[in-house]
């Protein structure tokens, strides 16, 4: 069975559909960028990710948690700023009057390859603590997950 509408095919509607995921992700961390003086330059997604971590955790764990993302920071600090470059390129891409298909695509795919990056920063934060939290904090994170 093949999925057609009008001229589009299945693939091209999930290339449509992945370009306008991306382009509003591009919108919401912009407008994460342009937020006011007062909040933190961290206030991006890896932040907000540890902190909703944190909170399942015994205090002393999140405290291991916190301190092994600040150690992360000179790290991570480029690359969130490498990725804020590469949004910014694909909306500046997306509001052209001419539609460059092949730059945006380009664009996109370098955003998401940063974006890959922070996260592999993450995961390697997470379990970096994971090695060091009790047991019982390991057990709060699952939760009734398997329950």
């Amino acid at each position: 069975m093949t999925l057609r509408i009008g001229s589009l095919t299945g693939g091209r509607l999930l290339l449509l559909a992945s370009l306008c995921l991306n382009v509003a992700l591009g919108a919401y961390v912009g407008a994460q960028w342009l937020q006011p003086e007062w909040a933190p330059n961290s206030a991006g997604t890896p932040i907000r990710l540890i902190e909703r971590v944190a909170t399942r955790l015994p205090s002393d764990d999140a405290e291991i948690l916190r301190r092994n993302f600040q150690a992360r920071q000179p790290q991570l600090q480029p690359l969130q700023a490498a990725y804020m470059a590469a949004l910014m390129k694909t909306l500046r891409l997306t509001g052209q009057a001419e539609l460059d298909k092949p730059a945006l695509q380009a664009a996109i795919k370098d955003a998401r390859e940063k974006r890959i990056r922070i996260g592999d920063e993450v995961i390697d934060t997470f379990v970096e603590t994971l090695e060091q939290i009790s047991p019982k904090g390991r057990r709060q994170l699952v939760g009734g997950m398997f329950r």
